[in-house]
């Protein structure tokens, strides 16, 4: 309990500090939390209720008071959502600790991923990652508490829709493919599973026809997207991802920059970020393919898994930028945190017997 107090501390500062120095990239080189803290823009006729929208709006329905009527700073605006953000990583925390189950290797692993700088980074930002992590988190705590039904469960599923329904509904698919592989759910409430799958699917599909517009069908869909990549061309971060195989395409979104790809102290920091994930997650695939018999059932291992395949799947034909890519992957780090702590205790637990290093 003693070292849990202290870790709170120093996640608590260290959070907060990156928030700061993400405020002042922000300021020197630019970005979306420019927008949605609406610096440079006249809102002397604009209304609060403008702004009562799913979407990029919900965020900017957030700041507007702030900024209209109390003329906060920049500033104020990300010590605001990293303050915000904070309860969610720490329950991130709680949850992987928990996992761990008091095993040394997996707690001090737990301590590593929570102290990532660019999970910090893009929750401590003025944007959508802020209630999107905080959504997730929720969520995969419910499903770790084995609250499968429960109201927060659901209501992290509504919010998560009005920000990014296209991520929510990959969550809801992943969800119910998982209780439907490990046998969590009786039998008998499968098809209702799968009807709120129909119902829930429907209602992302009304909220994405809000959000985008689809006129001119498929067609537009691909000159839209040629459009990205054509874009992302000009800029120093791009990776040609549209033109790699799909495995490379997944590699790429969820382990590059590597060490030594790019130059510069950010990219060096991801580059030893993606490293670390990388190892782990070999190692936790390792465990994975010598107990599947015993980790098939889990659902701390198999919505993970569903999850980020889909949730790969959506992106990795779309972006073609790091700094973009970097931004996605913090929805996923949850995801891969839980996979890999929940590897470890399971290669714990079957060894302990012979002393295992993991204990």
């Amino acid at each position: 309990m003693y070292r849990r107090r202290t870790f709170f501390v120093i996640l608590f500062f260290w959070h907060h500090l990156i928030a700061l120095a993400a405020c002042y990239y922000v300021l020197q080189n630019g970005g979306d939390a420019l927008q949605y803290w609406f610096t440079g823009t006249d809102l002397s006729a604009a209304s609060w209720g403008d702004y009562l929208n799913p979407g990029t709006d919900f965020i900017r329905f957030f700041t507007f008071p702030f900024v209209k009527y109390l003329n906060l700073p920049l500033w104020a605006g990300f010590l605001m959502f990293s303050v915000l953000s904070f309860p969610a990583v720490w329950l991130l925390f709680r949850m992987l600790w928990q996992v761990a189950d008091g095993k040394k290797i997996p707690q001090v692993l737990a301590v590593l991923l929570m102290l990532l700088p660019n999970f910090h980074f893009w929750t401590g930002i003025i944007g959508k990652e802020v209630p999107v992590v905080t959504a997730l988190v929720v969520f995969l705590y419910e499903v770790h508490r084995r609250r499968y039904r429960s109201l927060l469960l659901m209501l992290s599923v509504v919010v998560l829709a009005l920000i990014r329904p296209h991520v929510s509904f990959i969550l809801v698919v992943s969800y119910v493919i998982s209780l439907m592989l490990t046998g969590t759910l009786p039998r008998r409430l499968m098809l209702a599973a799968a009807g709120i799958t129909v119902l829930l699917t429907s209602v992302f599909t009304v909220i994405l026809l809000q959000l985008q517009d689809f006129t001119g069908g498929f067609g537009r869909v691909i000159r839209k997207y040629e459009a990205h990549i054509r874009y992302f061309q000009t800029t120093d971060s791009y990776v040609p991802l549209d033109e790699y195989a799909l495995l490379l395409k997944f590699f790429t979104f969820y382990f590059r920059p590597l060490p030594g790809e790019k130059e510069g102290l950010l990219y060096a920091i991801t580059g030893a970020e993606n490293m670390l994930v990388l190892l782990l997650m070999l190692f936790a695939g390792y465990v994975l393919i010598r107990k599947f018999r015993s980790m098939r059932k889990s659902m701390l291992v198999v919505l993970p898994l569903v999850f980020l395949f889909l949730f790969g799947m959506m992106y990795v034909f779309a972006y073609a930028n790091y700094g973009i890519i970097m931004r996605s992957k913090v929805m996923a780090l949850p995801f891969i945190s839980l996979f890999v702590l929940q590897s470890l205790k399971s290669q714990s637990l079957n060894d302990k017997r012979q002393g295992i290093w993991l204990r």
